[in-house]
């Protein structure tokens, strides 16, 4: 804990106060390094699983030391620290460990840093973060902030002043929704985009200027830490602001379903869809990127006359793999050392910064390129009113989880601060029954079951057609979010493969509907920001081919048949076994339902489908269906191949 006199005379303790928010944005794995041969020479493959493309890091790395290679690996897990530790666990975890979470499990899998020239490049306080038994573990990749993006366009454009009380943020929230600018299709003028970590991360701001900016705050997270405190009779009303805002209408409580997608806000906002977000300032940064509008960010506004506050937090934090020096790859291990070392200069800072949109080093001694910092936050910054709450990613995803509830309506308020206190007190734990065994790694990484044929992808689609008795069987690639390793298959492993909980049901559909279905799981395979679309179809009792997308084209479906390669019949009618998501149960506005709308038997906002019958509901959910499947085949190893069930053939084939 950073304390320093700001001479602010109120109920406000006079701190400047750097605590650690960690956030559940990042995931890890990717496999060993290797050498690789490039134009001749020999390189050192160096992985590192990230979010997002870091061009401009790359470009660094491999021009200042060209005998390195490094692969950067995007991936969606869904739980994303428990799968950085899984991965770790089973023998697959990336070269450089990326992280959110500087406790736990990680911190048995890194080598110690302490002795890198590199950590003294940083600020002693947050390094202090980062030790474990006196051992330096990470170093921290450079500081998002956090607070109301608004679209200052529409604000300006109809006469709206800039908010500096949260009463004021209310009234411009009403204006805008009364007047009808800066909404949404849902008459939403504001949004969170729904995930548990970025739900809890609003909780906890909407009450720093009013809670944790003053003594007592203070006192009960120091307590929270210790195990001492309770959620219960004091942090209730972190909760009010955005119920406030579903009660009026400015926000949709829909998104924090566990059945909706996020809210899609980048599209939103560039499209002035929407005023006002809560996020960070990389959110920001694509949004300006994105629109001809012009965006600013506010700070956390108190509704008791006491100053605003940002909040901030680290990126992540970098590691290394501790099975390099197991394992005898020295030069691995020394080229993720210069890595981080070099990623530890205010060029690498710079070049961090410059593909992230972050907009604050840890570095003792560096000076920005350029100004990044929000102006609207920028003064809240300089007179040292910026937060960083050091709570652990376990407990922030749970947390997020329980107001997530409590915001659509599932939970009362009671009820859910009582389950966070009692995972505060350690009354949740993971279920470790054993319901089988896996004969060989089944992994997800790169996207690759929204790309084409997966082991994976045949299990899970296997599951649920011979538990249903449908005669096909579809999963979407999205779905799909962690890897299963070979040896003992646990419960709790299976929250990992497949988090989400949409119902299974079966319809009856013709030929006509199934290429339909099949032909827009194919084309969301490239999207802006390089990431598939989570629509791509894994399937079980069909077989397809498909042209690859292109520049000017999205993939494109070829082929249809039956497993052994006969057509499907014209008259015929097919049961099929799809999650209710696909069939329209969450709609089909913000990206929900993926385009299935030739499923469509739920939605009313979208015309029913033709050609299509509801023939059951089930109680599955994606994650039951794979733990019944693997606990009927417990008299063998669980196995799955790719065979065929999906190819890719020449671009050529089936384009006009």
């Amino acid at each position: 804990m950073l304390l320093r006199d700001t001479g602010k005379k109120n109920d406000m303790m006079n701190v400047k106060k750097m605590l650690c928010l960690t956030l559940a944005c990042l995931c890890l794995g990717g496999c060993a390094s290797q050498k690789t041969e490039t134009s001749g020479e020999d390189k050192i493959v160096v992985t590192m699983l990230y979010t997002r493309d870091l061009p401009s890091l790359e470009e660094l790395v491999e021009t200042t030391y060209t005998d390195i290679d490094l692969q950067i690996e995007r991936n969606a897990a869904g739980t994303i620290d428990g799968e950085t530790e899984r991965r770790l666990r089973n023998g697959h975890g990336s070269d450089i460990v990326v992280s959110t979470l500087v406790a736990g499990d990680v911190l048995d899998y890194l080598a110690d840093l302490s002795a890198d020239e590199y950590i003294s490049a940083y600020q002693s306080g947050i390094m202090h973060k980062t030790t474990w038994e006196g051992k330096n573990l990470f170093i921290p990749l450079p500081a998002q902030y956090y607070g109301y993006i608004y679209n200052v366009t529409l604000a300006r454009e109809n006469g709206l002043s800039v908010p500096t009380t949260q009463d004021e943020l209310l009234a411009m929230l009403e204006q805008a929704k009364e007047e009808h600018f800066g909404t949404d299709e849902n008459g939403s003028v504001f949004a969170v985009n729904g995930t548990p970590a970025t739900t809890a991360t609003f909780a906890f701001a909407t009450k720093i200027p009013d809670f944790f900016g003053l003594s007592d705050g203070i006192r009960w997270l120091d307590d929270m830490k210790n195990g001492k405190a309770s959620f219960t009779g004091s942090l209730e009303t972190c909760l009010d602001l955005p119920l406030e805002m579903i009660e009026k209408g400015y926000m949709d409580p829909f998104p924090f379903t566990a059945v909706s997608n996020s809210v899609p806000v980048l599209e939103k906002m560039s499209g002035g869809e929407m005023l006002m977000i809560f996020d960070n300032v990389t959110m920001l940064d694509q949004i300006r990127k994105s629109s001809s509008y012009e965006f600013d960010m506010l700070p956390m506004l108190s509704d008791e006359g006491n100053p605003a506050w940002t909040v901030s937090a680290p990126t992540a934090f970098l590691g290394i793999n501790k099975a390099l020096i197991e394992d005898g790859r020295e030069d691995c291990l020394d080229a993720c050392r210069k890595i981080l070392g070099l990623l530890s200069t205010p060029a690498g800072q710079d070049a961090f910064m410059m593909d992230n949109g972050a907009a604050y080093s840890y570095l003792v001694d560096y000076t920005p390129g350029a100004d990044i910092v929000p102006g609207g936050i920028k003064e809240c910054i300089e007179e040292g009113y910026n937060y960083n709450i050091s709570i652990s990613n376990d407990f922030m995803r749970y947390f997020g989880n329980r107001c997530n509830a409590v915001l659509c309506g599932q939970k009362d308020i009671a009820s859910a601060f009582a389950e966070i206190d009692g995972f505060m007190q350690g009354g949740e734990s993971e279920s470790d029954t054993l319901i089988g065994t896996i004969d060989h790694d089944m992994l997800v990484e790169n996207y690759n079951v929204r790309l084409g044929e997966t082991e994976i992808g045949n299990l899970v689609s296997d599951a649920v057609r011979e538990i249903t008795g449908a005669d096909i069987a579809v999963v979407n690639g999205g779905s799909i979010r962690g890897s299963l390793y070979k040896g003992d298959l646990y419960n709790y492993d299976l929250d990992y493969v497949c988090p989400y909980q949409n119902r299974i049901i079966v319809l009856e559909v013709n030929a006509d509907v199934i290429r339909s279905m099949l032909s827009n799981s194919l084309s969301a395979m490239v999207r802006d920001g390089g990431i598939p679309g989570g629509r791509f179809l894994n399937v079980s009792g069909l077989k397809y081919s498909f042209a690859p997308p292109t520049e000017d084209a999205p993939a494109q479906l070829v082929d249809v048949t039956l497993p052994d390669g006969s057509l499907l019949n014209e008259n015929a009618g097919y049961t099929i076994a799809v999650t209710d998501y696909m069939a329209g149960v969450s709609g089909y506005l913000d990206n929900n339902g993926d385009g299935f709308t030739m499923l469509n038997v739920y939605s009313s906002d979208t015309p029913k489908a033709e050609n299509v019958k509801l023939v059951r509901e089930t109680e599955y959910t994606l994650r039951s269906v794979l733990e019944e499947y693997i606990i009927s085949h417990n008299d063998e190893e669980i196995a799955s191949k790719v065979e065929g069930r999906i190819t890719s053939v020449d671009e050529n084939e089936g384009r006009s």
